[in-house]
């Protein structure tokens, strides 16, 4: 009997695919023998297509050259049977995606038809990851503040003394017309360096200095005219704000000046033209949302800023709050969004970031309610009730992002739904092929090959009994191809909470 007919046993199968980790089984020759479903979910590819050949597939091409070396020098040393717990790799799906993995294996004790075989766990930790970014970028952003406080404080004393003595000369001087044009200049750099300066001790303030309760939709509306026309034409201003939103406790000067310096931004990123939308909503964030966006659980108002401009590659998303860091040249400081960083921060908040490439960019800020400790003192836990969410029925998660994925998979299946994820619209579509036992597809819009509104216009078609939930980190889609409008009013914005999502399900399968 071959090493894979020896897996064929029912109950074996089905143990395996209920794990919640991708479960891979090998022989000595790293030929793979067996691949769950959660493993199949993890790196893109079937079953079919992956056993009978070599594990190496599943690995970056720089790990793959030397991975059968490893397992023959294993063999060869009869080392402990133990060959890797709690190892982090870096492994490859199918769509060519290096991701993150936590990878433990062991060799299975007994030998099976004389050969020897060995089983893998297999952890997808990218959401780990970014967490543990995220709070690396933290811990840089407070060491930055701290370092350019002390910096800055010296720095404007000695243009201090500069200016000073700049204007002591045009004084001293003043029927020289060739001293004062020197002297003008000299005081004219110091002047631009006492405004960054100035900039530089905003971002490193320990405390905002005047921290007030602030109506965020009065803010908008009283600064919607200036906005108009510091906007080119061409750029049309959209503000929708929420009904009977709660105040904040925040600097109200820092909150004008975020909005001025996004606003700048997004004209900047729209030299053709566009949209800028602002909206403001209630928000709950539960435990689980508080972890993602490392700020404390409660109320909390959002505020959305979104542009259809040129959009940012990933790497200067990475960078784009880090002080200095600058996509403008000699044109800008640098300052601008590593402020807008430090004011929510220390308001007790977050700010989150989502862009295309030539789609465009939106910016979510997190403000605490003001009424936010009283409510956390009495530990209610509404924002973490979730129980009045709960439900059945199967759903399908449609995302590129792994991340996203495995999130909203815990999310809803805490629940009570019974989630599939498909990293593609072409995966999704090949399994209701196989799988027609599916009451609601969620799905992002801005996917390679296949869009959302591609996916959702054929699964209208094909399987109109399946209710179809789109989200987006964008709030325009210029040259999508649109042909429902419900599903585009409706539209789930990203970052969204736990609770939103939930809710978007509840009322759905209710309908």
């Amino acid at each position: 009997m071959s090493p894979l007919r020896s897996l064929d046993d029912e109950d074996v199968r089905a143990i395996l695919n209920g794990m919640v980790d991708g479960v891979i089984t090998i022989n000595g020759e790293g030929t793979v023998l067996s691949f769950n479903q959660s493993a199949e979910t993890m790196f893109g590819y079937t079953s079919k297509e992956v056993v009978g050949k070599n594990v190496s597939m599943l690995m970056p091409k720089k790990e793959a050259r030397h991975h059968n070396g490893y397992l023959k020098h294993y063999i060869d040393g009869g080392e402990a049977h133990i060959i890797g717990i709690g190892r982090n790799v870096t492994a490859l799906r199918k769509n060519g995606e290096c991701f993150p993995m936590r990878l433990s294996v062991i060799e299975y004790p007994a030998k099976i038809d004389g050969e020897r075989w060995f089983i893998a766990s297999c952890l997808d930790i990218t959401l780990q990851k970014q967490q543990e970014d995220q709070l690396k970028q933290s811990m840089k952003m407070e060491a930055l503040g701290k370092l350019t406080g002390g910096i800055s404080h010296d720095y404007n004393n000695v243009l201090g003394i500069i200016l000073g003595y700049a204007g002591l000369l045009l004084q001293r001087f003043p029927d020289e017309p060739v001293v004062q044009d020197y002297v003008k200049e000299i005081k004219h750099a110091a002047e631009r360096g006492t405004d960054l300066t100035h900039k530089l001790l905003t971002f490193s303030r320990v405390q905002p200095e005047c921290e007030e309760v602030v109506d965020i939709n009065k803010v908008l509306s009283e600064n919607s005219l200036m906005l108009e026309k510091m906007l080119t034409a061409q750029i049309k201003l959209s503000i929708e704000l929420a009904d009977e939103q709660g105040p904040v406790f925040i600097d109200r000067g820092c909150l004008e000046d975020a909005i001025l310096n996004m606003s700048i931004n997004a004209m900047h990123a729209m030299p053709e033209g566009g949209c800028l939308s602002f909206n403001t909503e209630n928000v709950e964030i539960s435990s689980l949302d508080s972890q993602v966006l490392d700020i404390k659980k409660g109320n909390y108002i959002k505020l959305s800023i979104s542009d259809t401009g040129i959009g940012m590659s990933e790497e200067v998303q990475q960078h784009i709050f880090e002080p200095f860091y600058t996509t403008k040249g000699d044109k800008g400081s640098g300052l601008g969004m590593s402020q807008v960083y430090s004011f929510v921060n220390k308001a007790g908040g977050a700010i989150k970031v989502y862009s295309e490439v030539g789609e465009g960019t939106c910016f979510s800020i997190y403000l605490p309610r003001n009424n936010i400790h009283e409510e956390m003192a009495t530990d209610t836990g509404q924002a973490d009730d979730t129980s009045m969410y709960k439900g059945a029925g199967n759903i399908l998660i449609v995302d590129d992002d792994i991340a996203i994925l495995e999130l909203n998979k815990k999310i809803l299946t805490e629940a009570g739904y019974t989630v599939t994820t498909a990293s593609s619209a072409k995966q999704a579509l090949e399994f209701l092929e196989n799988e027609t036992v599916v009451d609601l597809l969620i799905s992002d819009i801005i996917m390679p090959d296949m869009d959302g509104f591609e996916l959702a216009h054929v699964i209208s078609h094909v399987y109109p009994d399946i209710k179809i939930q789109l989200c987006s980190g964008l709030s325009e889609h210029h040259g999508k191809t649109v042909t429902n409008d419900e599903l585009y009013e409706a539209i789930l914005h990203k970052p969204y909470t736990a609770n939103e999502l939930l809710k978007h399900v509840k009322t759905l399968f209710a309908d």
